[in-house]
C-alpha cells in the first residue's frame, strides 16, 4: 500500500512539474491575433504609397491577416515618424524611408524619435536611384564636361531639387563636395514644379527619383547626364552611372539611392520582428511582385533584420557628414 502510494505521489508530481513548464508556451498568444497597421508617411499616390500597398497586399497572404494603409503625410515623414516612436503597438509597422531614419535627422536636431533607439528594423522594401537630368540648351556637353565647368566657376552652375531637405537636395550636395565643383542648390515645391524649371531653362540641372524623370527623358523635353545607382540601369543603358567618372571626380563606388524599408516598435518581441521579416521577404520573393516593383523604377530588395539595421545606421552617418561639410540649415 505504501508503495502504490509513493508512486503515484510521484506521478502526480511530475504531472503538476510537466504543467508548470508547458505553463509559459502555452500562454503566449499566436501572432498575428489581428490585422496589421502600415503607416505610410507621405499622400496616398506617390512611389512610397505605391510600394507600400503592393506589399501589403503580398504580405496578407503569409500572414493570414490584412495589413492595413494608414497615409499620414507631414514635415517630410518626420511628424508621423515621431508619432509611431511614441506608440507599443506590436501590430503595427512603419514605411521608414532615406527621409526619415536618415536625412531628417541629420538636418534637424529636434526631432521628435531616435530613429535608431525607438525602432526595431525589419527589412528593406526597395531602393529608387536617382537621375541627373539638364536642359540641354544650358548643358550642351555631357556630366564630365559640366562637371569641369562647375569646378572652374564655382556656383555660377546650379541644380534643382524637390525640396530643402530632400533626399535629392543632398545627393546634389554630395556630389558638388566630391568633384569639388561648388554649385549653387535652387529647391522646388516638389519634383513637378523642378522638372518645368529644367525644361523651361530656368535653372541648368535637376536632380529626380528614376520613376518620375523617365518620361520626360523618354520624350526628350530634358536630357539625362548621370544615374545615381552604382551601375547603369536597363531602363537608361546609354546614361553612365557617376561611379564611371572615377577619381578625377572622387566618384570610384559612388552610389546614392532612395531606400523604402519597414520598421516596427522596439518593444516587439524577437518572434515578432522574425515573422513580420519573414512575411515581407517572401512577398518581395515572388516574381510577380518583383516585375511590378521593377516596372515602377524601383528594385526589389528584402533582406534581414540586422541588414537593414546597418544600413539605417550607415545611411544616417553618410548624410550626418554631408550636412556638416556643406554647413547645411534648412528653415
Amino acid at each position: 500500500m505504501t508503495l502504490r502510494k509513493n508512486l503515484f505521489g510521484r506521478r502526480l508530481l511530475l504531472a503538476t512539474a510537466g504543467a508548470a513548464l508547458a505553463a509559459p508556451a502555452l500562454a503566449q498568444p499566436a501572432w498575428p491575433q489581428r490585422d496589421l497597421r502600415l503607416i505610410v508617411p507621405f499622400p496616398p499616390g506617390g512611389t512610397t504609397d505605391v510600394v507600400a500597398r503592393m506589399v501589403a497586399l503580398a504580405m496578407r497572404d503569409r500572414l493570414g491577416r490584412a495589413v492595413v494603409v494608414e497615409n499620414q503625410p507631414g514635415a517630410g515623414s518626420t511628424t508621423s515618424a515621431g508619432r509611431f516612436a511614441r506608440e507599443g503597438d506590436d501590430h503595427a509597422l512603419f514605411v521608414s524611408q532615406i527621409a526619415s531614419h536618415a536625412i531628417g535627422p541629420a538636418l534637424y536636431r529636434n526631432l521628435a524619435y531616435r530613429p535608431i533607439e525607438d525602432f526595431r528594423a525589419v527589412t528593406l522594401m526597395v531602393t529608387v536611384p536617382n537621375v541627373w537630368v539638364a536642359n540641354a540648351a544650358k548643358v550642351p556637353g555631357d556630366v564630365r564636361s559640366f562637371l569641369r565647368d562647375a569646378r572652374a566657376r564655382p556656383n555660377e552652375r546650379n541644380f534643382a531639387s524637390a525640396g530643402n531637405g530632400t533626399s535629392t537636395h543632398l545627393t546634389g550636395e554630395l556630389i558638388a563636395q566630391l568633384a569639388r565643383a561648388p554649385m549653387q542648390h535652387v529647391p522646388y515645391r516638389g519634383a513637378g514644379p523642378g522638372m518645368v524649371a529644367v525644361m523651361g531653362g530656368e535653372v541648368d540641372s535637376f536632380i529626380d527619383n528614376l520613376t518620375t524623370a523617365l518620361p520626360q527623358i523618354r520624350a526628350g523635353t530634358v536630357k539625362a547626364l548621370a544615374v545615381t545607382a552604382p551601375r547603369r540601369l536597363p531602363d537608361l543603358p546609354d546614361v553612365p552611372a557617376l561611379a564611371e567618372l572615377g577619381d578625377e571626380f572622387n566618384m570610384t563606388g559612388f552610389a546614392a539611392e532612395a531606400w523604402f524599408g519597414l520598421h516596427t516598435h522596439r518593444s516587439a518581441s524577437d518572434a515578432v520582428v522574425a515573422r513580420m521579416a519573414a512575411a515581407a521577404r517572401e512577398a518581395l520573393a515572388d516574381p510577380t511582385l518583383r516585375q511590378q516593383l521593377a516596372e515602377r523604377g524601383t528594385t526589389p530588395q528584402g533582406n534581414a533584420p540586422e541588414e537593414y539595421a546597418a544600413l539605417v545606421s550607415s545611411e544616417l552617418e553618410r548624410w550626418r557628414d554631408v550636412v556638416s561639410r556643406g554647413n547645411i540649415l534648412v528653415q
